[in-house]
């Protein structure tokens, strides 16, 4: 088996069967799909015995409830293809995803493929298109790869080497946001050769409901419980201190830029505000004059990180505004 799909499912009969069309089209034929159904109390349990009845590719699981990390989890467990794909239970797959990403993974040795992925609404309008590259496939295998995927929090835009997982001991925290960006800035330490391909491979479906989408504000607490496993599992492995100012730019990519800009939007005088801004500065106490933050912020950020480690919260709100305005 060549690739292995691993899909979590919880709760997603709208959308499931669009997306496991999207697979079974493909002109592609070594892969499995590793449906895991987590504890769904909709009809989608009985989507998923369906599929596994009828297509000799497919495998259900059931289990239950242990969020997405943990179905995920489950799903590599299971997996028995060289690589692993992520694909989320209501998004879908282009034509030819998988034959292609797997004809760059082998081509290059490749123990990961990044690739680009098209932003789509309810009504299937493709909003935005996002790309690892602007143009061509890219190989990257230096020092350059960890700000590389530092950047880019998604593990669904990715292709995987198995082994990389099952050697390294990489799991999913289970139960909290912001488990993909665990994963993509743990497994970097491992990866000898990334490749970066233009091409759009996924559909990543904008749902107003979606767990991102849904103000939850304290949900972002989870954050501090992400990026401290993260910081833990470098310094386990004595990569801390050799990477510590990518691992800087992660923080306060994260915690000071886009948590304390989705907080202050919410709520001015919440204490997860106080608490990135303690957190980060506990952990590298010179990030206000980190050189690879100032280099590697894009413009908007560099704005949004001056106003949270000067705490000028109000100041995000108007960004906010005005953003919204264009």
């Amino acid at each position: 088996m060549k690739i292995s799909v691993i899909i979590p499912v919880f709760n997603v009969e709208k959308y499931l069967e669009k997306c496991l069309q999207s697979i079974l089209c493909q002109d592609f034929s070594e892969y499995e799909i590793l449906l895991v159904d987590d504890g769904s109390t909709d009809s989608s349990p009985a989507i998923c015995d369906e599929y596994a009845q009828t297509y000799s590719q497919v495998q259900t699981i059931h289990q239950e409830n242990r969020g997405q990390g943990g179905a995920r989890n489950t799903g590599i467990k299971a997996a028995t293809g060289e690589y692993l794909l992520f694909v989320d239970s209501d998004d879908s797959l282009k034509s030819g995803a998988l034959g292609t990403l797997y004809e760059i993974a082998a081509a290059k040795e490749a123990d990961v493929v990044a690739f680009g992925m098209d932003f789509v609404d309810e009504q299937g309008r493709v909003t935005a298109t996002r790309t690892p590259t602007e143009s061509g496939t890219v190989v990257v295998q230096d020092e350059s790869l960890f700000l590389t995927f530092f950047k880019d929090s998604y593990v669904w835009n990715k292709l995987y080497r198995r082994s990389l997982f099952a050697e390294n001991g990489i799991v999913f925290p289970e139960r909290i946001w912001y488990e993909d960006m665990c994963v993509v800035a743990e497994t970097a330490l491992f990866v000898k050769k990334a490749v970066l391909t233009d091409r759009s491979l996924y559909c990543y479906l904008q749902r107003s409901d979606s767990t991102m989408h849904v103000k939850k504000t304290d949900k972002n607490r989870d954050m501090l419980t992400a990026m401290g496993h993260v910081l833990h599992f470098y310094k386990e492995r004595d990569a801390f201190a050799s990477h510590r100012d990518e691992l800087c730019f992660l923080t306060v990519m994260h915690m000071m830029v886009l948590c304390t800009l989705r907080v202050a939007a919410e709520n001015l005088r919440h204490p997860l505000l106080t608490e990135f801004y303690d957190f980060t500065k506990q952990n590298f106490p010179d990030f206000k004059n980190n050189k690879t933050v100032k280099q590697q912020l894009s413009t908007r950020h560099k704005i949004i990180f001056a106003l949270s480690r000067r705490k000028c919260y109000r100041g995000l709100v108007w960004l906010n505004r005005l953003n919204s305005l264009r």
